[in-house]
């Protein structure tokens, strides 16, 4: 155990100082625990136990490190403090001891390599502090395996069940076959937990690197169907010739390609790399990044398909018609479900609707300046999303190696679509998103050139001006007068 690294911690040093001044006995368990030990990143997640009320250490700690403390669950007498660092912050919870002493209190979580722990005083006062391991999570780690406390751990809070899914994902550890069982004879129970904790666990499961992973395992166990019932007849969907996988296959790959990209950003993209990754990173809701956020609609980009499906009467040819309306219609329903914001229902909302619009360019002959122009018109800064989408969706349709450096030949139409995927990228970054120039014409001189009233026209005129301004079919003031009073131009 690395306690040098603990002692350093100014969250640790404050608590044992407070914890000194109320001369209360604390234990530092679960998280920060397991990943000193897993040596991955942490001190963004603290959590304390202590005998008794807590509320007061909470409300110490909040004061002397400017944060805010609040009650976090009133049943278990839980607290936490928010702490701001710059953009980041860092979460501390304090909770009640559960049973008569830290064995006790540690038993009742929710996985063993979530079940240690170590006295502060000891962290502070002695060279090598005890690890309090009752379950074996230490073993555990070492074998890389995940394993539940007890059936009952799961049954009191459902959650546990999903959250197994995403330890599994981002701490690469198997998920033992007697915990397995446990959560398939007990996934019904999943429904009992608020949407409003399904949603954060379930982003927090995207927001990492294995989301492909995350979404398998959900689905293995049987918990994906119980939280999206809409995902029913999926696994055996045939979408024709143009795919080499099952609807539900397909919703994997798109996922497990969506994250490829994005760990590839500057290797495709060095010119963007950086802008790229920046812009995924945004926050779109609390807790909620625009990547994870990307990655859901990645999944469920095709629900409209099953409604949709029928033969083309010339052939024995799938047919879609429309799926990309119905899929939004049933996306919207299930962001509200879950207590989206407004913010990322319209985003999941425009995406599922205009995610077939890259497939429609790539059949052109060429991509023109007001064809891209109107793109992003559309869909705004969305449209970087939506171009990430179809290549996602494209290299999830077939059976291709996505590893780097990229070596394998793609086939013509799904190079086609990569190709007009970075011709949109060049377009947004080098052309749409530049600050424009001063139009040629504004609102008056159109009301003095054509005789017009103030009102709704001169704003449409002003418009269809500016497109045609910024995709090159008006270059002077002049020609921009000639522009607006050709009807068939304007």
């Amino acid at each position: 155990m690395k306690e040098r690294l603990l002692r350093e911690s100014k969250i640790l040093q404050a608590v044992h100082r407070l914890s000194q001044k109320r001369e209360k006995e604390v234990y530092l368990v679960g998280g920060t625990i397991r990943d000193l030990l897993l040596e991955r990143p942490w001190g963004r997640d603290f959590d304390f136990v202590t005998s008794g009320e807590v509320s007061n250490l909470a409300k110490d700690l909040a004061t002397e490190a400017g944060g805010q403390a609040f009650s976090l669950n009133d049943s278990f007498g839980t607290w936490r403090v928010v702490l701001k660092r710059g953009k980041s912050k860092i979460d501390v919870d304090f909770s009640p001891m559960q049973g008569i002493n830290i064995l006790e209190d540690l038993q009742q979580r929710d996985f063993t390599v979530n079940s240690m722990g170590m006295n502060l005083e000891e962290i502070f006062h002695q060279e090598t502090p005890s690890l309090i391991d009752p379950l074996g999570g230490l073993s555990d780690l070492r074998k890389k395996v995940l394993r539940a406390n007890s059936e009952d751990s799961l049954v009191q809070d459902p959650l546990r069940m999903l959250r197994a899914f995403r330890f599994s994902a981002t701490l690469r550890l198997k998920i033992k076959e007697e915990t397995l069982e446990m959560i398939q004879r007990n996934k019904k129970h999943i429904l009992r937990s608020a949407w409003e904790r399904i949603r954060s666990e379930f982003f927090t499961g995207l927001s990492g690197t294995q989301a492909g992973r995350f979404f398998r395992g959900l689905h293995q166990s049987g918990l994906l169907e119980e939280i999206f019932p809409e995902i029913k007849g999926w696994e055996g969907l045939d979408q024709g010739n143009h795919h080499d996988f099952s609807l539900l296959e397909h919703s994997f790959r798109t996922v497990e390609a969506g994250e490829f990209i994005f760990r590839h950003f500057r290797n495709f993209y060095p010119s963007y790399g950086e802008f790229l990754e920046q812009y995924f990173s945004e926050i779109v809701e609390e807790a909620i990044s625009r990547k994870a956020l990307f990655k859901f609609v990645a999944f469920f980009h095709d629900s409209g398909k099953p409604g949709t499906r029928s033969l083309n009467p010339e052939g024995p040819i799938v047919r879609f018609l429309d799926h990309d309306q119905q899929g939004q219609k049933i996306n919207i329903i299930v962001a509200q479900r879950m207590k989206l914001s407004r913010k990322s229902v319209r985003i999941i909302s425009e995406l599922t609707r205009q995610h077939m619009r890259i497939l429609s360019l790539s059949k052109t002959e060429e991509v023109t300046p007001r064809a891209m122009y109107r793109f992003f018109r559309d869909l705004g800064k969305v449209g970087i999303d939506a171009v990430f989408l179809a290549l996602a969706d494209s290299l999830g349709s077939r059976k291709i190696l996505l590893g780097w450096p990229w070596v394998q030949e793609l086939p013509g139409d799904l190079k086609r679509v990569k190709d007009v995927a970075e011709e949109l990228l060049r377009y947004y970054y080098e052309e749409f998103s530049v600050k424009p120039a001063r139009p040629f014409l504004d609102g008056r001189e159109i009301m003095e050139a054509l005789g017009l009233p103030q009102g709704e026209k001169v704003g449409t005129l002003l418009a269809r001006l500016r497109e045609a301004e910024i995709t090159g079919m008006v270059r002077t003031k002049e020609e921009a007068l000639e522009f607006l009073k050709n009807p068939k131009k304007s």
